[in-house]
């Protein structure tokens, strides 16, 4: 057999090999569980102040909007579990409900039945209001929380992966009673949501930049130039005010930040490039949640662009950062003791000398 024949056996078993010899990005995926429940705690408390002219009885003001919304289309009994109906009592009840199955969720405890419960409330809450709740970085959010059902994501920094080690059980069956299923039906599933939201972003990237290219806007640098001047896209005005002066940069960041997006999946083929490819989308989403007032849409991209990151490279930035606090902490208790020998030697009396008279 001729090495060209060979060739697609090859590809065949490293696929294989990849999706069903291990499970990947599990620290990418554990942080989007974290990322994900912690911003969707943050973001409801600060619409609870004003929840019923958001998504309660005072919300009346949208009604010919959420009529016209496909969010409505949603399966029974999703738009049952929240209604702008219910009394403002019942609906912030509901949503104190939400808020804690989120910290459940970002904690990792008994993702087996916590995330489908809150892929499901979540997926109701968003039926209050779909002018709201049915914008862009939203719709990315729901898409990716329905992704997550497939994955593992409590392998790593969840109460779910303490319990796990306690009991030695380091990669538990899954089933009931006799009934279990082989070790790589959830591996495999893990892979495939981690293809899906890769595919997912690469699909945001691209068409981004396509329509980015589609005129000169972005091109010539004004896209981001005058919007760092809108004072309702100003977070810090004086960080706005210096950036938009400095045109080069403007202009070389919109460059990036078009092409990065456009040839990130061709970034993504090896490893050097993929690095070059993540600090350019990640530096493009910070200065977009900064610059440009777009905090949870940037956070949850870029939580997103974690699963790019090998977990062999968590590990071993794990390990330097334990280190190196290690070898301070250790540099700070040898400093303390020096001090504390040097003032021990200072108060010791010194010895005295009697006369034999």
């Amino acid at each position: 057999m001729t090495a060209n024949a060979t060739l697609p056996v090859r590809l065949w078993d490293r696929l294989l090999h990849w999706l069903l010899d291990a499970r990947r990005a599990s620290s990418g995926l554990a942080l989007m569980r974290i990322g994900f429940g912690t911003m969707t705690v943050i973001i409801l408390a600060m619409y609870l102040p004003n929840f019923s002219y958001s998504f309660g009885a005072g919300s009346r003001w949208g009604e010919a909007l959420f009529r016209n919304s496909a969010a409505n289309d949603y399966l029974w009994p999703l738009p049952a579990l929240f209604s702008r109906e219910d009394p403002d009592g019942l609906l912030l009840a509901k949503i104190l409900v939400l808020m804690a199955v989120a910290v459940v969720y970002a904690l990792g405890w008994r993702m087996r039945i916590v995330s489908p419960l809150f892929v499901v409330l979540w997926l109701g809450f968003a039926v209050t209001n779909p002018v709201i709740l049915n914008t862009g970085h939203y719709q990315t959010f729901r898409i990716f929380l329905l992704f997550l059902l497939l994955a593992d994501t409590s392998r790593r920094w969840s109460l779910d992966a303490r319990r796990r080690a306690r009991q030695g059980a380091e990669d538990p069956a899954l089933g009931w009673g006799k009934w279990q299923l082989p070790r790589w039906v959830p591996v495999l599933a893990n892979n495939v949501a981690v293809i899906l939201i890769g595919y997912q972003l690469c699909v945001i990237y691209i068409t981004s930049a396509l329509w980015k290219l589609q005129g000169s806007t972005w091109v010539s640098g004004v896209a981001a130039y005058y919007p760092l001047q809108l004072e309702e896209l100003t977070l810090f005005p004086a960080l706005n005010h210096l950036a938009w002066q400095l045109t080069p940069a403007v202009y070389v960041a919109s460059w990036l930040s078009v092409y990065g997006q456009l040839l990130f999946p061709l970034l993504l083929l090896t490893r050097w490039t993929r690095v070059v490819g993540l600090v350019l989308v990640t530096g493009m989403h910070a200065s977009i949640g900064i610059l440009l007032a777009l905090p949870w849409f940037s956070l949850m991209m870029i939580l997103g662009d974690m699963i790019f990151i090998r977990d062999r490279s968590w590990d071993q930035a794990i390990a330097w950062v334990r280190n190196r606090w290690g070898t301070s902490r250790r540099a700070a208790g040898s400093a303390a003791q020096s001090e504390d020998d040097r003032e021990l030697v200072s108060v010791t009396p010194a010895p005295v000398a009697y006369s034999r008279e």
